[in-house]
């Protein structure tokens, strides 16, 4: 029997401070391990483990604004079309303030640069959100549920992993905790509704996929505010829209055309999902099919007169277009592209998405480790190719299904303490990632999920220690 004791504010406010320390430890052993320069197997060139890929090109884009704030242009013009506007802008604020540089003089990532700071600074905006949401829900829920939904945010390894790495899913955890608060315990004052609408801007300013939260969100409002939901509803609207407008602005200013989502939503797509649909409906290899879209590609931008120039001609080579209507008027090509592919082949790619969701929903408690450990994420050196994807596999299915049939439990025993209607709402939520990102097959892009599915977590752990399901 458990000793009803240690559920109280006190432990809980101790798990978020072990967890803390324990979290920029981590982060201080994979410095140790792999803040450093390495050579890639069969190249000439350097990579730095922690800096690979995606975010590799995050740290180059900061280094360019950091560029811009020294050659004083104006704060609306620094840098170019990223795919998201904020997690740049913070890493470049941050080098920029510490003054340290992000390049050595070989255009090689810098170590030992305060790598360590910028973690646990990160990971620090994590706990203090956690610790505020532990003060809304210990109002609502039995401190026996606070307790395992505290402990589940703060300590599950596929969460807890991001606080160690450079991904921006450490950056939007805390924000999706604090709409999470919200969920649960919904203000009907207008500024905090303002506020909800500005995390929600900060959210889409992370992560472009994060554009329709908005809409369950403002349904969630007029279900529990009613009569009066219009105010609510509104003053959460002007708070995005303040969001948007700064983005909007700053594109403005450095192209002279107003938009808020760029190009990387229009040919994500066409990158990475109409080649393999293509391949799949007519038997061929995706080679030919990328083959197929690209030399159509090409032939468009000649017969549109488009002036494009490209370093490979490749298909992933998607090019550079100084004419923003030129520009405009290519990448919704790609887009139309792609989605013509995909809505003549509905059986194909119903086959195709359900495959990839079920790769999305396999959790990776391991993710972080092997990003540092393999030189590279793709091809046949990298971390897929390998035994220890291969070893890993089983142990994170049967991972997943116990997370999962807690959840499931913990759904159920919701009932007991939660409004129905946030209920539905943190389970749109949860689901969101996988309408809008579950066809890319990638595990990483559910995380974000597990931080509002904590709450059935942790309702599934009390209702099955109280016997009660």
């Amino acid at each position: 029997m458990i000793n009803q004791r240690i559920y109280s504010k006190l432990s809980i406010n101790i798990i978020i401070i072990l967890s803390f320390l324990l979290s920029i430890s981590l982060s201080f052993h994979y410095l140790s391990k792999y803040d450093k320069l390495i050579k890639v197997e069969g190249t000439d060139g350097l990579i730095h483990p922690m800096l690979k890929s995606a975010v590799g090109i995050h740290w180059n884009e900061a280094d360019e604004i950091i560029n811009d704030i020294k050659n004083s242009k104006n704060i609306f013009e620094y840098g170019s079309e990223y795919d998201e506007f904020l997690p740049q802008r913070i890493l470049a604020l941050y080098y920029y303030i510490t003054d340290k540089p992000i390049y050595d003089e070989h255009r090689n990532f810098e170590t030992n640069n305060g790598k360590f700071l910028y973690l646990t600074l990160k990971t620090l905006l994590f706990y203090l959100a956690l610790i505020y949401f532990t003060h809304k829900i210990t109002k609502i829920l039995p401190i026996t549920n606070c307790f395992y939904i505290i402990l589940f945010l703060a300590v599950e390894p596929t969460i807890f992993q991001f606080h160690s790495s450079f991904w921006n899913e450490s950056l939007f955890f805390p924000l999706q905790i604090l709409l999470l608060a919200y969920m649960i315990s919904p203000p009907s004052n207008l500024f905090s509704n303002f506020w909800i609408g500005i995390i929600l801007g900060l959210m889409f300013s992370i992560s472009l996929e994060s554009f329709y939260l908005i809409l369950p969100v403002i349904l969630f409002q007029i279900l529990t505010f009613k009569k009066k939901s219009f105010q609510v509803f509104l003053s959460c609207f002007f708070g995005f829209v303040l969001i948007l407008s700064i983005i909007t602005f700053h594109n403005y200013k450095r192209t002279g055309n107003l938009f808020f989502m760029n190009d990387g939503a229009k040919s994500a797509l066409y990158l990475y999902i109409a080649p393999k649909i293509l391949s799949m409906s007519e038997g061929i290899s995706d080679v030919k099919a990328e083959s197929k879209m690209n030399t159509k590609k090409l032939k468009w931008i000649t017969k549109n007169n488009i002036n494009a120039s490209f370093k490979t001609k490749g298909f992933r080579d998607l090019g550079t277009i100084d004419n923003e209507v030129d520009r405009l008027k290519y990448y919704n090509y790609l887009q139309y592209s792609a989605l013509n592919i995909i809505i003549k082949n509905p059986l194909t790619t119903t086959k195709f998405i359900f495959i990839k969701n079920l790769h999305t929903l396999v959790l990776n408690p391991f993710y972080i480790k092997n990003y540092y450990k393999f030189d590279t994420v793709r091809g046949e050196q990298s971390y897929y190719k390998s035994k220890t994807h291969t070893n890993e596999i089983p142990l994170r299915i049967v991972y997943s299904a116990v997370i999962y049939i807690i959840m499931l439990f913990g759904i159920f025993y919701s009932f007991k303490n939660i409004d129905k209607i946030v209920i539905f709402f943190i389970v749109i939520l949860a689901l969101y990632p996988v309408f809008i990102l579950g066809w890319m097959g990638a595990n990483r892009y559910f995380v974000p999920s597990l931080i509002y599915l904590s709450i059935f977590f942790g309702n599934g752990i009390a209702g099955i220690l109280n016997r009660k399901i």
